[in-house]
């Protein structure tokens, strides 16, 4: 796969994606397989620092990229908030639908897109959001500089981008304690392409041993910063959170980092 070819890429990450999500459904991958339990029962899975930098949501149009099963878009749909989730996984998408029907979410409430998140349709690009939100999807845009001038081209003037992701120095000295050769160094951002289920290797998230390819991109702090800063949105925190429960095998480390950026207003 050619390194700047994101199309192949998005094509490879969805059928992953749509397996580890079956794959969850039976019982074999752990996590979050009662979202929709979870949310009708009255839990968020918001984290506070979200919802500070957000702000109040109530009334305003969120658009959620890489929605995935829905928790924390249908989270900010309870809040208030009329949203649009974009992801890449048909079935991923189709818990996030139970989620919408279990909460009685109405279509002018909640609204579901499939589509590859560097190439939204353009009807989600026309300056309509107050809020884009997007979490844990960095790793799987091949073209930041692309898809955070969509985000900018979404938001209205005066609304706010958050977004939440693994932090960068985490990732990196997270795999070089599991071992890692393809990431030789932290200034390395790939694509890095895994086969699955080859020679009858089983992993974490793929026990059933499926064949599949994911493709992902490892983006240095700096870049992601500098990326979003160069779209002309402005930003006005970058939030760096503890790995207290080392995810990522760092002892006192971060674990995720929340940046909040703005438009300007006319």
């Amino acid at each position: 796969m050619a390194s700047g070819d994101t199309g192949e890429a998005a094509r490879h990450n969805r059928g992953a994606w749509d397996s580890f999500r079956r794959q969850r459904d039976e019982g074999l991958v752990g996590g979050r397989r009662d979202v929709v339990a979870r949310l009708v029962g009255g839990r968020s899975y918001l984290h506070s620092q979200y919802r500070a930098l957000a702000g109040d949501v109530t009334g305003k149009r969120l658009l959620d990229l890489g929605c995935g099963d829905g928790a924390e878009l249908l989270s900010w749909a309870r809040l208030g908030a009329f949203v649009v989730g974009v992801d890449n996984s048909p079935r991923q998408l189709a818990v996030a639908q139970q989620g919408v029907e279990a909460l009685g979410l109405t279509a002018d409430r909640c609204r579901l897109v499939l589509g590859d998140l560097l190439r939204l349709p353009d009807d989600l690009l026309r300056a309509e959001f107050e809020v884009v939100f997007s979490a844990g999807v960095t790793s799987w845009i091949g073209d930041l500089e692309r898809w955070f001038t969509a985000v900018h081209r979404a938001l209205k003037p005066g609304g706010v981008f958050i977004l939440a992701a693994a932090h960068s120095l985490s990732l990196f000295y997270g795999a070089r304690e599991r071992g890692a050769s393809d990431w030789e160094t932290y200034f390395d951002e790939g694509p890095f392409m895994e086969q699955l289920g080859e020679d009858g290797v089983r992993h974490r998230w793929n026990p059933a041993g499926d064949g599949l390819t994911t493709v992902q991109w490892m983006h240095t702090l700096g870049h992601m910063v500098t990326a979003v800063a160069q779209t002309g949105l402005r930003i006005s925190h970058l939030v760096e959170i503890s790995d207290q429960e080392e995810l990522y095998s760092v002892a006192g480390g971060p674990g995720e980092l929340i940046l909040r950026a703005t438009k300007d207003g006319d």
